[in-house]
């Protein structure tokens, strides 16, 4: 109402908890000086995000012409605003409380993402609905150990979109399993050292574990030397993995000495010197 006022933080409230247009167009103006700046913002974020199926008209997302994105953008935009500690504090709540002007009582803000409720293991994300979109969700949830990000958009009624987005969660489990693609101590390059005929094992400092794809290809790029100067410690790092599932990283290692090599004196050269002497004589004989 006209000489209302709410902090940021109580409108962010109302806007991610419970889909209040009115705040999404007061943040706006207070953002950028008005709406339709405001949109010029978002179109701008919107490209440096690589959301290349998305384009905004206003600030809230009710239908207007040229307004539009894709269960794919949306999907990409949930996961990078999770990354923010405050936005995934928003829409982790079901309910919230902020002051009502000329009331002797605050508002209750309820959201629409029943998931939030009903499962414990989802945290986020938003609702939506209008008579062009129909009903819409983005919603994360951590299922058997994964994150999952499920996002529909046009589902006929409230509850074909719930049942829809957790079918979606536990099909989505069933693709994923915790592997451990590259374990601790695996050795991954030898490298030559002065003065020895045996080579020195470099291994992985630790295992590579990640939620991934059943069946994923996994490949992995050595950095390491083909020799190495003495002394060298057990323990030394000399080198790095990097890992990846179906060519996306999905973590890296340094690669380390598996044993010690003390420098290497006088006379140990000179009597080394010797033995691949004598080697070389009598395999010729």
């Amino acid at each position: 109402q006209k000489g209302e006022k709410l902090t940021v933080n109580q409108l962010l409230e109302a806007l991610l908890i419970q889909s209040a247009n009115d705040a999404a167009a007061d943040l706006a103006d207070a953002v950028a000086g008005s709406q339709t700046k405001f949109v010029a913002l978002m179109n701008t974020r919107a490209r440096e995000l690589g959301l290349t199926n998305t384009h905004y008209t206003n600030p809230h997302g009710l239908d207007q012409p040229g307004h539009y994105t894709s269960a794919i953008d949306l999907t990409h935009l949930a996961r990078f605003a999770l990354r923010d500690p405050r936005f995934a504090g928003y829409v982790d709540h079901y309910t919230a409380t902020i002051p009502w002007a000329h009331h002797h009582y605050d508002r209750v803000l309820v959201s629409h993402n029943e998931l939030l409720e009903d499962y414990s293991w989802v945290y986020g994300v938003k609702t939506g609905w209008t008579d062009d979109a129909g009903y819409c969700i983005a919603a994360a949830g951590l299922w058997r150990g994964h994150h999952i990000l499920v996002t529909l958009l046009g589902e006929p009624d409230d509850a074909h979109r719930l049942a829809d987005a957790v079918a979606l969660f536990h099909w989505s489990a069933s693709q994923y399993a915790l592997q451990t693609v590259l374990p601790a101590g695996r050795v991954l390059a030898r490298a030559t050292v002065p003065y020895h005929d045996g080579k020195l094992d470099l291994v992985t400092s630790g295992a590579v574990t990640a939620s991934l794809r059943i069946g994923a290809k996994i490949t992995t790029k050595v950095t390491a030397p083909g020799s190495v100067e003495l002394p060298v410690s057990r323990g030394q790092i000399l080198g790095e993995v990097q890992v990846a599932a179906d060519g996306h990283a999905v973590g890296a290692r340094r690669l380390v000495a598996a044993t010690s090599y003390a420098k290497v004196g006088l006379v140990s050269k000179v009597g080394y010197q010797l033995h691949r002497a004598w080697h070389w004589l009598t395999s010729r004989l």
